[in-house]
């Protein structure tokens, strides 16, 4: 008899989770263990889905498009009412959490009406696990409190640059399209470079378990080093494009900035600023956005080592002395990352402002975060707060969009093509989607603003005139002087 079936992995063909729940939970014990059942049944849901998270992403899209027009006529009260609602949100998911602590496994699997089995090392401690979650949730609000209290005139001061960053973005049309332009391209690369490592990954032997460990994928050392290489090269091509979307955002800014105001205090500026950018970066700087992306490509590669080794030792016993060791190192790394990528950043702005190679504009770069310290700790806090509760706000919007979809009408019958199982799995789905087209977004204006310091920090340091300089990124600077 012919049954509906799930291609995985490319390489395994399994009854489908949906139709059949009993027979693909058989089938996929006989090759698998609990946890990789249970990741296979999701990719299912995931991809009955598509329609919903392909209309996620334009839900995204839109409320992304939605909070830069809020920042830009009202960026303190909007980050006041985002504080409140996240206040409220976690304190609401606090109390469900503990309110359902030790049911929530069976809760779920009710509403995905299958009898789906969590991986032990969920249900085993669930309980524990529910209650430290809602724990997090009330701890997150009270850290929302003291935020808000504490840093009301950081929010104040930074959120009128964030304004005159918006006004830059929207004054240059251009600038609204690159975030779908990255979040579409981006996640295009990101998607092909996952299925490349997938095929590489599930090209490794599987173990017949004779050894009394469940069913698994055993790697070669010669496999463990081709999946090293192809992560670093993954994460060398996806931090280029990062890097080359960073040098055409400041190339459109810095010229907004050097364009002086008219007799209505305005500014004309070019259509093409961001296509000479594109040309510019790839062109005459290519090398220098590549050392800069290869530097962070090879800290994440150490990071996911790291982190790898640390999963194997806890699996293995946990040794705790080995574990301190990787603790620290990985810590070490990722301060290492956070700090390349930030020198990076303004590297790239300087690179725009003087076309320097890579290594005189990152000394030039240090030389000016130190001079506009100050400056910089201010508008950095206040960008972080809204790029950090902006993400927030579109990665719910998405993921609510996803679940409430997919959980009636078609998505719900079993009968159909597009049955959902398990939408719990679409919607982390979503809110990765959600997350990566808000951090596309959030990171216009970051860079806007940025640059827009970084130009005149500049001009001070070089005694050039500032008459091109908004208004508001002057009080900031000579503020965090005073």
């Amino acid at each position: 008899a012919s049954y509906k079936t799930t291609i995985v992995l490319n390489r395994f063909c399994l009854p489908d989770p949906g139709a059949y729940p009993e027979l693909s939970e058989a089938v996929s014990k006989q090759k698998l263990d609990d946890a990789e059942t249970f990741a296979i049944e999701s990719l299912s849901s995931v991809a009955s889905a598509w329609p919903v998270l392909l209309g996620s992403f334009f839900v995204s899209v839109m409320l992304g498009y939605l909070f830069l027009v809020l920042l830009r006529h009202c960026a303190e009260p909007l980050i006041y009412v985002t504080m409140l609602g996240c206040i409220v949100g976690f304190g609401i998911l606090g109390i469900y959490l503990l309110a359902n602590a030790g049911t929530l496994s069976q809760q779920l699997s009710e509403s995905m009406k299958t009898d789906v089995e969590f991986p032990k090392a969920l249900t085993e401690h669930e309980e524990a696990i529910t209650k430290g979650a809602g724990l997090v949730s009330f701890a997150l609000a009270g850290v929302t409190v003291c935020f808000a209290c504490c840093f009301h005139h950081s929010i104040a001061v930074g959120s009128a640059c964030v304004e005159v960053a918006c006004d830059t973005i929207f004054e240059m049309p251009s600038l609204l399209l690159l975030p779908v332009i990255k979040a579409f391209f981006k996640g295009f690369v990101s998607l092909v470079l996952l299925l490349g490592f997938v095929d590489l990954y599930s090209t490794s032997r599987i173990s017949d378990g004779t050894d009394g460990t469940a069913p698994h994928l055993e790697h070669s050392n010669e496999q463990r080093a081709e999946l090293l290489f192809y992560m670093l090269m993954s994460f060398w091509i996806l931090c280029f494009i990062n890097a080359l979307y960073q040098f055409i955002v400041a190339y459109g800014v810095a010229e907004y900035y050097y364009t002086p105001y008219d007799h209505d205090h305005e500014k004309d500026v070019g259509c093409c600023a961001l296509w000479d950018g594109l040309y510019y970066g790839l062109v005459s700087h290519g090398g220098s956005l590549a050392l800069g992306s290869l530097l962070i490509a090879i800290l994440q590669v150490f990071q996911k080592v790291i982190q790898h080794a640390k999963k194997t030792n806890d699996e293995t016993g946990g040794n705790k002395v080995v574990d301190c060791l990787l603790c620290a190192c990985l810590c070490c790394v990722s301060c290492c990352k956070d700090m390349v990528e930030y020198i990076d950043k303004n590297a790239y702005i300087d690179i725009v402002i003087t076309s320097n190679n890579f290594c005189e504009a990152a000394q030039d770069a240090v030389a000016m975060i130190v001079e506009l310290g100050g400056a910089m700790a201010v508008l950095n806090g206040a960008t972080f707060v809204f790029t950090f509760f902006g993400t927030i706000f579109i990665m719910l919007g998405a993921g609510a969009f996803t679940y409430i979809v997919s959980s009636q009408g078609t998505f719900a019958d079993q009968t159909s093509e597009f049955d959902v199982s398990n939408p719990i799995a679409p919607t982390l789905v979503a809110c990765m989607i959600g997350m990566l087209v808000a951090l596309s977004f959030m990171h216009v204006f970051d860079m806007t603003s940025d640059t827009l310091l970084y130009c005149y920090g500049y001009d001070m340091h070089h005694g050039r005139p500032t008459s091109t300089a908004p208004t508001a990124l002057k009080e900031l600077v000579h503020g965090s002087d005073n």
